[in-house]
């Protein structure tokens, strides 16, 4: 009786002092997890002061450059798209000709243009509101400046926003394309402004692309023969030309002239003076 009685009583102890360690074990759990939340907030804490110091303007640099690029591919896409179904190159070109029947020149025509002009608005605007909604992300090695983690560490979430109005001016250029002929581009120049947003900055930029629209080729009338600045003959017919002298340009005023005046009339002086039956010397 008391054997088992003691063991139960001594059973019973154990019980009591064991439940006393778990009781004691309680603080010591709640102070690590104190103590490794504390760790990771000071952790983040620093971390971000270390992006907003020396991450801030490279990772800025990296996001400018990524949503020009995705912008202007957009914009060129859409309006790729735009143009070739719905620009009529007969319908923006009026031409103009001489009382010959002969190209004199050329004008757009305003309807047409302002037509362009505003689908041109409406659709940038749309590809960019559209755009704005998938962020692009970029890994933060890229902001580092470093090759080899170049594509590693958490990807940062970039998104830009359209601010302002699109702006699009339908306008030519020329280009020499051969003897009197004239090569003429008709292109767009689309500029529109976004704000770029990045978790610890935001800033205005501005996307510029062209888009070439028509292409119009304008010959005039070649001439039989063609010279170049130095007087030589050029082109196929260029070995049945005439020679011709380009003019010297006086160099030193009205001195050199006296003194070419001077020289030639000597020279003609002594021509002249020369007795028709004077017998030319050995």
């Amino acid at each position: 009786m008391r054997r088992w009685g003691r063991r139960g009583w001594q059973s019973r102890g154990i019980r009591r002092r064991s439940g006393g360690k778990s009781a004691g074990r309680k603080p010591n759990r709640r102070r690590l997890i104190a103590f490794l939340l504390l760790l990771f907030l000071l952790f983040v804490f620093q971390t971000f002061i270390f992006v907003e110091r020396n991450l801030q303007k490279p990772l800025m640099t990296v996001a400018q450059v990524r949503v020009k690029q995705v912008a202007t591919q957009a914009i060129n896409k859409s309006l790729t798209e735009q143009v070739a179904a719905q620009t009529d190159a007969d319908k923006l070109i009026e031409w103009k000709t001489n009382n010959s029947g002969k190209i004199s020149g050329f004008m757009l025509n305003y309807a047409e243009h302002m037509r362009i002009t505003s689908e041109t608005i409406d659709t940038v605007q749309s590809t960019l509101n559209r755009m704005g909604d998938i962020p692009e992300k970029i890994p933060l090695g890229q902001a580092l400046g470093s090759a080899i983690i170049a594509s590693f560490g958490p990807r940062i979430p970039v998104k830009f926003e359209p601010i302002g109005a699109v702006k699009v001016d339908l306008n030519t250029r020329q280009k020499n394309a051969g003897i009197n002929m004239i090569l003429v581009e008709v292109y767009m120049h689309i500029v529109a402004e976004v704000s770029i947003i990045i978790p610890f900055d935001t800033k205005p930029e501005l996307v510029e692309t062209e888009l070439p629209i028509s292409y119009l080729l304008v010959v005039g009338d070649v001439p039989t023969y063609y010279y170049d600045s130095q007087g030589n003959p050029v082109g196929d017919s260029a070995p049945n030309a005439p020679s011709i002298a380009i003019p010297a340009q006086p160099n030193g005023g009205a001195g050199s002239d006296a003194a070419n005046g001077s020289g030639s009339g000597a020279a003609n002086g002594t021509a002249a003076d020369k007795p028709d039956n004077a017998a030319d010397p050995e």
